[in-house]
């Protein structure tokens, strides 16, 4: 199969189309979830067509929520170099982000709710809904589909595969033809992925920042230590099981994944736990 990261590289195309580029990102590598999350339903659901606004949709939506409520605002401002380059937004949790009561409303909930309330619900919410809400499902939904059509493509089983005898049947340096798809595209969208961040790497000026506290070194120290510790362990592991290099490098490719998710997500949670003890009362 292509390797997961690639398919991330459609979003690159998605940057001018009013829907969001991580949800296009993380759409697009949601039907191989099942790879890493063995729970989730099996990997032919996940690459249907009905699987897409389903199993995807849900996986997108969840992860999508980790990294904009949780592990994009504690790790944006501890990662050296990048956190004097990403947005400001990005260190700011969304849920500390105040909203002033509506005026006049205490005493009155009855009336607020008729008068107020609802207006609001109309003239606030429907717009989020379909200004934020349905370009982030449209943004999954989109990549998840450019996930299957590439695998259309690329996989001995995938439907373009299947409809099309000189694709299925074809050979290069006696290679299936589909498999030689499958590398070079992966190495290509990877490739392509590293140019783009090179690219905003130079273009975006840094800016002065604050210095992550000691603490909060401590925390980014101590899941850098683990991650590459269980690496190795899974690696040290397929070796002494005698897989040799190459399910050494298989294990790592379906477990690294794994441990380095599990890691930002426990970091995030250190992180901002963290941060709030050292702002204190003065923080609030």
């Amino acid at each position: 199969m292509p390797f997961t990261v690639s398919h991330a590289v459609v979003a690159l195309g998605a940057r001018r189309l009013p829907v969001p580029v991580a949800a296009v990102a993380v759409g697009s590598m949601a039907p191989d979830a099942v790879l890493f999350a063995p729970f989730l339903p099996r990997y032919e659901a996940a690459h249907s067509w009905w699987g897409i606004p389903t199993i995807d949709l849900a996986v997108s939506l969840v992860v999508l929520a980790a990294w904009w409520l949780l592990v994009r605002p504690a790790w944006a401002p501890v990662v050296p170099g990048v956190r004097a380059r990403v947005p400001r937004s990005w260190t700011t949790p969304p849920w500390v982000r105040t909203h002033a009561p509506l005026p006049g409303a205490a005493g009155r909930a009855p009336r607020v709710v008729r008068d107020r309330a609802l207006p609001v619900l109309r003239d606030r919410m429907l717009p989020v809904v379909l200004g934020r809400v349905l370009p982030v499902v449209l943004g999954c939904v989109l990549g998840s589909v450019t996930h299957v059509v590439w695998d259309g493509f690329t996989h001995g089983h995938g439907f373009v595969v299947q409809a099309w005898p000189a694709l299925r049947e074809g050979t290069v340096g006696g290679y299936p033809l589909p498999f030689v798809l499958q590398d070079a595209s992966s190495a290509l969208g990877l490739a392509a992925l590293l140019v783009a961040a090179a690219v905003w790497w130079r273009r975006t000026a840094p800016r002065t920042v604050p210095s992550p506290s000691a603490a909060e070194r401590r925390v980014v120290a101590a899941v850098v230590g683990a991650v590459v510790l269980l690496s190795v362990v899974v690696g040290g592991a397929a070796l002494l099981a005698g897989r040799g290099l190459g399910g050494a490098v298989v294990s790592l490719a379906f477990r690294v994944p794994v441990v380095v998710a599990v890691g930002l997500v426990v970091g995030a949670v250190l992180l901002l736990v963290v941060r709030h003890v050292d702002e204190g009362p003065a923080g609030h």
